[in-house]
């Protein structure tokens, strides 16, 4: 009797997201998977029944992951540069998000779950990163002059900046100096 084979979800999902951002969702199928992990197709189908359930559980899984570690930015000296910082870790995030409107949302019961989970870590990701910056507020540290959902927005947006030429920690400095001081120079005292 053999064995059946097993695949481990960090491989599985690793797989999956390198296939997704090389290829495209539309490329995306069960039998480029199973070549790049080197199992047979129907390994694949013990685990998910449809690429729409596993693309899913897999973007449920780095959004998790995100919120988990925006309590560990609440603690740090500049809040929001560890904001920064995480998201430059996470800076695939937005381009796996891109594919949500080509995903058929109604391919399973498992899938529409899914989505609906996705739905809820995003509002608490959001919640969190409003959490940190009104914190921030009340220091005197942060401008209340603009609104708290423009300047969450302003936080997940730069997630989209890319980082070419450049450490991940210089991105982060680079990032937080704008955020802090804005795209002017200071004008100088012409007396």
């Amino acid at each position: 009797m053999s064995r059946k084979k097993t695949i481990d979800r960090v491989d599985l999902y690793t797989a999956t997201e390198e296939l997704i951002l090389e290829e495209g969702y539309s490329s995306f199928h069960f039998k480029a998977l199973a070549e790049r992990l080197g199992v047979a197709r129907s390994t694949i189908y013990n685990y998910y029944d449809k690429k729409e359930e596993l693309i899913t559980d897999y973007m449920i899984h780095l959004l998790a992951r995100s919120v988990e570690r925006i309590d560990d930015t609440a603690h740090d000296p500049e809040p929001v540069k560890g904001l920064i910082r995480l998201w430059s870790r996470y800076a695939h995030i937005h381009q796996m998000l891109q594919i949500m409107p080509y995903i058929d949302q109604e391919a399973s019961d498992k899938v529409k779950e899914n989505v609906r989970r996705m739905f809820q870590l995003f509002m608490e990701m959001k919640e969190k990163i409003g959490v940190i910056l009104t914190t921030g507020e009340e220091a005197t540290k942060i401008r209340q002059d603009v609104s708290l959902s423009t300047r969450i927005g302003f936080i997940m947006a730069t997630v989209q900046i890319p980082i070419q030429g450049m450490t991940e920690e210089e991105w982060v400095d680079e990032v937080y100096t704008i955020l802090r001081d804005g795209l002017y120079t200071k004008p100088t005292d012409t007396r």
